[in-house]
């Protein structure tokens, strides 16, 4: 008895560790979402389209790809649609993307099909948790830092999962993800946009997984890597490849007060979440991203304290609300209460 105790203590640990096959999950998410919208949504499954394009040239990759998109899901790519998934599943492998392509002009631009595009690496739970808190050996922001708390109470399925799900979620938001497509995106449209497929995400998996409580630590995660990252970043010093909105990246994934907002939701008895059907939940994560992700003012103001420190940041930011109350002083209790957040998390 004690040894297939200890044999079953052990296959928990293997699977909490090592990489997880999204295989089967993938298929439902497919079978349950992928005609659910105005336009396909195509969740792809790494393990099947990197084989096939592994030593091909970007053409005959490009070539695969559409024939791949044609023969299991019916959707006549364009050559332009192809070229640029082709990335995703060679030198992007690792990376967790949705794309939305659009047809049409810029007056009557419309979603021809959005790609949903997981992680594609196997890695196992010490190297997804770095994965998401931006760690990168090349540059010091984590010196000395202590990941063995994100170790010790995420799962690598839950990692895994709310990945998937962030990304699904993008090419479920008719409203916010669009938005960043009809101009030149702002560092404050990207951050709504984010924040909605933090918040649908969650609200997803509570419904489809049965994870309830994965709020208040998904937002100790989020808010972790805008500690380190944020300032990172905005630093004048660090060489920046993408722009302003690269730069504003620390605030851009400041999550938490939409994610804390969501949780409550989940949490309020008179609401049965859980039991929301899909266009429910997306209105509610709308709602919530409306009232709850950071404003435009206060966007601002955070990335001023990662440029120039909480302090610098505060005193400007408290003489802008004594001279102008009616337009500053949110902002200034708003910046107090992220530096309260950021200070406190590890």
């Amino acid at each position: 008895m004690k040894f297939i105790l200890l044999a079953l203590i052990s296959n928990l640990i293997l699977v909490n560790c090592f990489a997880i096959d999204l295989t089967e999950e993938i298929k439902l998410l497919n079978r349950d979402y992928g005609r659910v919208m105005d336009y396909p949504i195509v969740i792809f499954d790494k393990k099947e389209v990197v084989p096939l394009v592994a030593g091909k040239s970007e053409s005959e990759s490009s070539d695969i790809i559409k024939k791949y998109l044609l023969d299991k899901y019916e959707i006549q790519a364009t050559d332009n649609e192809a070229y640029n998934l082709v990335p995703y599943f060679t030198v992007m492998n690792g990376s967790a993307v949705a794309l939305p392509f659009f047809q049409g002009t810029w007056r009557d631009k419309r979603v021809h099909f959005c790609a949903v595009l997981p992680n594609g690496n196997d890695n196992d739970l010490k190297s997804e948790v770095r994965r998401i808190l931006g760690h990168d050996s090349r540059t010091n922001v984590y010196d000395g830092f202590d990941f063995s708390y994100f170790e010790e109470n995420f799962t690598l399925e839950e990692l895994y999962l709310f990945s998937l799900y962030h990304e699904l979620s993008h090419c479920l938001d008719t409203y916010f993800l669009p938005k960043n497509y009809e101009g030149e995106p702002s560092g404050h449209g990207v951050h709504k946009s984010e924040s909605f497929a933090e918040v649908n995400a969650l609200f997803l998996l509570a419904q489809r997984k049965g994870m309830k409580r994965l709020g208040a630590k998904r937002s100790l995660i989020r808010t972790t890597y805008s500690k380190y990252m944020g300032p990172y970043f905005a630093d004048s010093d660090t060489p920046i490849f993408g722009g302003q909105l690269v730069k504003q990246g620390g605030v851009i994934y400041f999550l938490t007060p939409a994610i804390l907002a969501a949780q409550r939701q989940l949490e309020n008895f008179n609401r049965d979440v859980v039991d929301y059907n899909l266009q429910q939940t997306l209105e509610l994560s709308r709602e919530i991203v409306d009232h709850h992700a950071i404003n435009s003012r206060s966007f601002h103001a955070l990335f001023m304290a990662y440029q120039d420190g909480f302090e610098d940041a505060g005193d400007h930011y408290k003489k802008m609300a004594q001279e102008v109350p009616e337009l500053f002083l949110n902002t200034y209790y708003d910046l107090i209460y992220y530096q309260t957040i950021i200070e406190a998390s590890l």
